[in-house]
């Protein structure tokens, strides 16, 4: 695992996660070792199962397209229910929250249908693409909403005549 790819694991959430065979689902947040590092990912799969995605399953990060690919045969873990423990430090409570993963291996989920694909797509901050910065419109939109925008002028002054005569005369021809 190349340390460029441990880097950009810090900023993926949010990100889709997709494997050889298609999309998993999205990063939920990034996990840190003991010295602060990020190891892992844990994974919302499209079928709704939390796994843990360990940094050496990882075979890139493309940060323009906010897409984590996992590398051929990757595992992806099962992860627990979430614990939540209390602590007393020097009389104050101090509250605890951890994940843990059952060992499980969780089978990648199948690849939405055309249904699921549609509402998947209600939901673009999730798993769509974003979009692409296009430095400008072509030319032929540029040109569509110019005659779009005079033909609406256009109207607009003649209804305003047509009211203007009307109101003033009592009749618009």
């Amino acid at each position: 695992m190349a340390t460029v790819v441990l880097d950009r694991l810090l900023g993926c959430d949010g990100f889709r996660v997709e494997s050889p065979e298609g999309l998993l689902g999205w990063v939920e947040e990034a996990w840190l070792g003991p010295s602060r590092e990020p190891t892992a990912l844990a994974i919302r799969t499209i079928d709704g199962r939390r796994g843990l995605l360990v940094a050496g399953e990882i075979e890139t990060v493309v940060l323009e397209r906010e897409l984590v690919v996992i590398r051929r045969g990757g595992r992806l873990l099962e992860l627990d229910v979430p614990h939540v423990e209390t602590a007393s430090v020097e009389g104050v409570a101090v509250l605890s929250a951890s994940w843990q993963t059952t060992g499980e291996v969780l089978e990648p989920p199948l690849p939405p249908g055309p249904l699921q694909r549609a509402l998947l797509a209600l939901r673009p901050w999730r798993l769509a693409p974003p979009p692409r910065p296009e430095a400008e419109r072509p030319l032929w939109q540029l040109v569509a909403v110019l005659y779009l925008s005079l033909a609406l002028i256009v109207t607009l002054v003649i209804g305003l005549a047509f009211l203007v005569a009307r109101l003033v005369t009592g009749n618009a021809v």
